[in-house]
């Protein structure tokens, strides 16, 4: 029975990888019709978390917020937005009761949680982490515009899972490379 049930949970949280990577590249390719390629986006320089407090600042949820109402806000269905109690990072609910949290780093990181507010709520487990990255931002080049987070030196099966073993941030990229399957090697459970 629990390996039936860990199925299952891989399984949906394969689907959702693979609907919230479809529908955001649908959005961003939808607003880059718009309002030119995303890697010109006007986004507000990044403002350092105290190390001493776990919360951000109350201005990268403003900044975030300013950033997805001018970009991505008329090209996604959800249901509402708010502010993260825990991060004070913007937050989207949609409509399958995924989130995602925008943080205003280098990068826009897209932090999604395939389960939304349930529990564990750790990255590699149910949270995986997609950038949308200005033009001058040498650390993650990529030609598309929304991506999984990952080395861009890091091309290969093995580079890719050694990545995602040593920070769960970089699974989203290992996962990618899997057609968002969650196989044996896997090194996170569900």
């Amino acid at each position: 029975m629990p390996a039936l049930i860990q199925n299952t949970k891989k399984s949906e949280a394969s689907a959702r990888l693979k609907k919230f990577n479809s529908i955001m590249s649908q959005a961003v390719l939808m607003s880059e019709n718009d309002n030119g390629n995303a890697k010109t986006w006007a986004k507000e320089d990044l403002i350092e978390k105290d190390p001493d407090n776990p919360v951000y600042d109350d201005a990268d949820a403003e900044n975030s917020e300013i950033y997805f109402n001018n970009y991505l806000k008329p090209y996604l269905k959800y249901l509402n937005t708010t502010k993260d109690e825990k991060t004070n990072l913007f937050k989207v609910y949609m409509n399958d009761n995924s989130t995602f949290i925008l943080r205003n780093g280098n990068c826009i990181d897209f932090i999604f949680d395939y389960n939304g507010d349930t529990a564990p709520n750790e990255e590699g487990r149910d949270r995986f982490r997609f950038l949308i990255c200005p033009e001058n931002e040498t650390a993650l080049k990529d030609n598309r515009s929304f991506y999984p987070y990952h080395y861009t030196t890091s091309t290969t099966k093995e580079q890719r899972l050694q990545d995602c073993k040593s920070h769960p941030a970089y699974c989203s990229g290992f996962l990618e490379m899997e057609n968002w399957e969650f196989t044996k090697d896997y090194p996170y459970r569900l």
